[in-house]
């Protein structure tokens, strides 16, 4: 093939430039449908991400759409700059009047004369005494309150800072043994046939209605291409994350799955990018082999795989929250990766739940549905 080829007002003159064009525009549209590239926020994530060659353009379309996306950060940085200036300029002004008045304050107070400084002198020195005797008293009561006893019931945090509980669960739960449990009727003949069944995973109209399996940590993705009956499967199974304990609860349960062109597994995760059937399909039940269990999806988020020396969130790696800093901090960063701007109804003593699957967004994307145990 010759001769020059158009994709609205761009031309190209190889059919392999025009290939590249087309790809940039399918990447691009995807983009824009998923995410409100005008959104300032938005755009400087985007834009970072081009920056960093984690998203990858070929064309001059996809150039084009890099230099929007800096024009949308410029005007909003310019923005910010005559704001502040007219800020600083009223700021200005007030300061003027505001050297006067202290003007007429500080003549005000030296005529208060000697007499007037020895009395304050002497206030300032009683209140420096009594804020000596609370800081006593407080650092007393601290160093009590915060002694921590080596014994598993501490109700302490790591650091030997105190950490507030319920009542209920001042002391440490009894651990569970699984020995000790019995599997649910449903579910014995299929763990007769295969012992490392965790549970069953079904989402009211969608395709997701699968057994969950899980493996030791000595081979924890067994089940990404193994069926139920252990047989080497493309699609392999949904599984656990390894280091998930599901008997004695984490406060995160992790469940994994391939993203299939044909809709199986978790291939019907992406249609939670839509926002109406997030809505729609927002119920999922998870029971494990010992128990029922119902959740409500609360938020769809995007990320990425990432490197051991990039020191950034993992969302995969958060099982426990060791206190509510740790589970607010969590909370933080799913609030960044969320692709719709909504409340995510989750606060720390909340049992949750998360399906994780691959996603192409960008290299190594991941696509993943946090939900919350009713």
């Amino acid at each position: 093939m010759s001769g020059k080829y158009k994709i609205g007002d761009y031309e190209f003159q190889t059919y392999e430039e025009y290939l590249a064009a087309q790809e940039d525009v399918k990447k691009i549209d995807y983009i824009t449908k998923e995410v409100d590239v005008s959104d300032v926020d938005v755009a400087v994530r985007l834009y970072t991400l081009i920056r960093n060659k984690e998203i990858v353009f070929h064309s001059r379309i996809g150039v084009s759409f890099s230099w929007y996306l800096s024009d949308i950060i410029a005007r909003s940085s310019k923005d910010l700059l005559e704001e502040k200036r007219e800020k600083q300029a009223e700021a200005e002004k007030g300061d003027k009047l505001k050297a006067a008045g202290i003007i007429c304050i500080l003549a005000a107070i030296l005529c208060l004369g000697y007499y007037g400084v020895s009395l304050w002198q002497e206030h300032l020195e009683q209140q420096e005494f009594e804020n000596l005797q609370d800081m006593q008293n407080m650092t007393g009561h601290a160093i009590q309150d915060s002694y921590v006893d080596d014994t598993p019931d501490s109700a302490g945090s790591a650091d030997g800072a105190p950490v507030e509980a319920p009542a209920e669960e001042a002391e440490e739960k009894e651990r569970i043994d699984p020995a000790d449990l019995t599997v649910l009727k449903e579910y014995r003949k299929l763990y007769r046939q295969n012992a490392d069944l965790a549970g069953w995973l079904s989402i009211a109209g969608t395709e997701v209605d699968y057994p969950v399996m899980q493996t030791g940590e000595r081979d924890p993705d067994y089940y990404l291409h193994h069926d139920f009956e252990k047989q080497e499967s493309v699609s392999g199974s949904l599984f656990l994350d390894a280091r998930n304990d599901f008997v004695n609860r984490d406060t995160n349960l992790i469940i994994y799955g391939h993203n299939m062109k044909n809709g199986t597994m978790f291939g019907s995760l992406k249609k939670y990018m839509d926002k109406s059937y997030w809505k729609a399909h927002n119920k999922i039940k998870f029971n494990t082999v010992y128990e029922k269990a119902d959740y409500t999806v609360v938020a769809v988020c995007l990320s990425k795989v990432n490197y051991e020396d990039d020191y950034t969130f993992r969302y995969y790696n958060f099982l426990n929250a060791g206190s509510g800093e740790d589970f607010n901090a969590y909370l933080a960063n799913i609030r960044q990766l969320s692709v719709f701007d909504e409340n995510i109804d989750i606060s720390y003593g909340d049992e949750l739940l998360t399906l994780s699957t691959c996603n192409s967004y960008i290299e190594d994307g991941r696509l993943f549905l946090v939900a919350k145990r009713e």
